[in-house]
């Protein structure tokens, strides 16, 4: 769940990609049927990007930010596990080499 719009952003993403589905396929049956000169649908359809671009970059900018903060963290905890895991490594190599080379000594008192 995000914490700045309290919305699941999984269900969001979801969403988001149908109303791009949506908002492609009717630009599409838009442009056949138009009734205006190709300019004139040029302008509006720009100054329609321009002003969903605007409306929408500072929403945007907040969930990379979320996103970007909850990568932080993943990659904080990985290293964590990483470290874990090469401190066990490291404890289970050092034991076997102490039993290999207290053989070897052995061996070599014989």
């Amino acid at each position: 769940m995000c914490d700045k719009c309290n919305c699941n952003c999984r269900a969001a993403g979801a969403g988001l990609a149908a109303f791009l589905l949506g908002a492609v396929v009717g630009a599409a049956v838009g442009l056949l049927y138009a009734p205006n000169k190709g300019e004139t649908t040029r302008k509006r359809l720009k100054r329609w990007a321009n002003d969903t671009y605007e409306d929408n970059k500072e929403l945007m900018l907040e969930h990379a930010q979320d996103l970007k903060e909850k990568a932080k963290e993943h990659f904080e905890t990985a290293r964590e596990k990483f470290n874990e895991g090469k401190e066990k490594v490291v404890k289970e190599f050092n034991r076997r080499k102490d039993e290999v080379a207290a053989k070897f000594k052995k061996e070599e008192d014989k």
